[in-house]
């Protein structure tokens, strides 16, 4: 790797069919989305310090790599061809020695973000490899269920990967095909991107960054034995589509939603199985309509009427909010698309699907009522690109105002600030592999 700056991008996820009947071994499918997190690697002048910058979360902390106890660590990682190999779980030895370059950090937050980063760089890089700054901006909403810390996981997995020589540098552009050696190296980032997740999230399912690595969409379904893998299908070539996340910023738990339809399927079984069935059927009705050969303007109005039904199967089973409500009410008011709310419910994110012939007027319309509620909503799409790199060989002409300064780039104050500087959507110089 000759660049001394540059940068890597991954993009955050959302459910669109079938949460919560995921849990009981339906299958469900999640998408890429258009907002993305980025990574910025720039070279230190003290080669020996390792300083991970994260400006939206306040987090901005370094290490002297000598500190590292690299040879005891490597008696606990596996290699083949010289690669390290991931293992299943956390290795409890080598987060145990990592735990003790962490000792003053009071934010859980902050403590998890540099754990993970920390594990990884541990894995894929040596005492040999430069020290560099990595600085991460999002232009997701984070702690909203959008993936956020799978795309951040992505992004460093790959550009860890590419400082210690463990892959190449991307060559493809956003229109091209990967070829099969960059497929190979997907691979390994989803692989190891997934071990960053697990310092996060203990026992992730390994979707969000599945598509944060690959991109477009994937089907997912759990199976009944604990020891074998979830059934996964990852769909690259799903047509990008307009959608708009609303952000209601009621805060929920997880865990108690998941709770909440768990007690309700054990007391009125027989009224919520036939739901949850119901559910998993219509998630494989999307997968034949999205994976279809010819996408095109009955397939999307399909696809919107299949949002429809599966709000109302989850309003059925309890996990909706009047927040959210709120957000379908205006949304159908404005006649934009079609409204469903998306991840765990009781309050968090609502996706809509736009209705491609709604006058951009009433889109408007809806966005400045969402935001009287107190609401964030982003303009995106679904089934973007998946991972991708750029360097100054990379921009064109056209793009030089593209930021490569550390101080710049940590200074762009906000998500759109970001995109309009250096994001995927703003120019074609980026790589993917």
């Amino acid at each position: 790797m000759t660049e001394t700056t540059f940068f890597v991008s991954a993009p955050g996820k959302i459910i669109i069919f079938g949460e919560h009947s995921a849990v009981y071994g339906k299958p469900a499918i999640a998408a890429a989305l258009s907002l993305r997190a980025y990574l910025q690697v720039s070279r230190n002048d003290n080669e020996n310090e390792i300083t991970l910058k994260f400006p939206d979360i306040d987090l901005s902390y370094t290490w002297n790599k000598h500190d590292i106890p690299w040879t005891e660590i490597r008696k606990f990682i596996t290699y083949e061809n010289g690669k390290p190999v991931t293992t299943e779980e956390l290795v409890p030895e080598i987060v145990d020695k990592i735990s003790n370059l962490l000792g003053d950090i009071p934010s859980r937050t902050h403590f998890t973000t540099c754990l993970s980063f920390l594990y990884l760089y541990t894995h894929l890089c040596t005492e040999d490899v430069p020290g560099n700054t990595f600085c991460i901006r999002s232009t997701l909403p984070i702690g909203a269920g959008l993936g956020s810390s799978a795309s951040t996981g992505v992004c460093l997995a790959a550009a860890l990967s590419v400082l210690s020589g463990k892959i190449n540098s991307p060559t493809t552009s956003i229109h091209d095909k990967s070829s099969k050696d960059e497929t190979h190296q997907l691979e390994f980032i989803d692989n190891w991107s997934l071990m960053g997740e697990k310092c996060f999230h203990g026992n992730p399912s390994g979707i969000d960054n599945a598509v944060a690595t690959y991109g477009g969409a994937v089907m997912f379904q759990r199976v009944s034995v604990p020891s074998q893998p979830s059934i996964r299908t990852t769909m690259r070539n799903f047509p990008s589509m307009k959608l708009l996340l609303t952000n209601t910023k009621i805060p929920r738990s997880t865990a108690d939603l998941v709770g909440g339809v768990a007690k309700r399927n054990s007391e009125y079984p027989k009224l919520t199985s036939p739901i949850l069935d119901a559910m998993g059927n219509l998630a494989s009705e999307a997968y034949k309509i999205m994976t279809a050969p010819e996408f095109g303007h009955v397939e999307l109005e399909t696809l919107r009427e299949l949002v429809e039904i599966n709000h109302g199967l989850l309003v059925a089973i309890g996990v909706s909010h009047p927040a959210l409500e709120k957000v379908k009410v205006i949304a159908d008011i404005n006649k934009i698309g079609a409204t469903k709310l998306t991840g765990a419910g009781g309050g968090g994110c609502a996706i809509t699907l736009i209705d491609e012939s709604s006058p951009i007027e009433s889109i408007h319309k809806a966005i400045n009522e969402f935001g009287r509620e107190g609401f964030d909503s982003f303009e995106t799409s679904l089934g973007g690109k998946g991972v991708a790199m750029l360097t100054k060989h990379d921009v064109s002409e056209e793009n030089r105002n593209v930021v490569f300064s550390l101080e710049e780039f940590s200074a762009l104050k906000d998500s759109i600030s970001i995109e309009h500087q250096i994001g995927t959507s703003g120019t074609n110089n980026w790589k993917y592999w």
